[in-house]
């Protein structure tokens, strides 16, 4: 069985490939590394004595329409006005 080579075309595709994979796995790590610092750094600068801080609601910020309603003009008002 004969196995055919890939050409420089796809050593330069596989080449790229491999190195996209290498570059995404050195983020990876250092964001797995940068998060634990900043979650360490602030348990030791938090100052709350292991309290934990509570989420304030502010409330749904819809007020209720009022119970009076404004009627549209009467034709003959409308008529009126034209």
């Amino acid at each position: 069985m004969i196995i055919p080579a890939p050409g420089i075309l796809g050593i330069v595709i596989g080449g790229c490939c491999v190195l996209a994979i290498a570059i995404r796995a050195m983020m990876w790590l250092l964001d797995g590394m940068a998060t634990r610092l900043l979650g360490l750094a602030g348990r030791l600068r938090g100052g709350r004595n292991g309290k934990s801080r509570r989420n304030v609601h502010a409330g749904s910020g819809i007020a209720r329409k009022s119970a009076e309603r404004v009627r549209p003009p009467a034709p003959a008002q409308a008529a009126r006005r034209l």
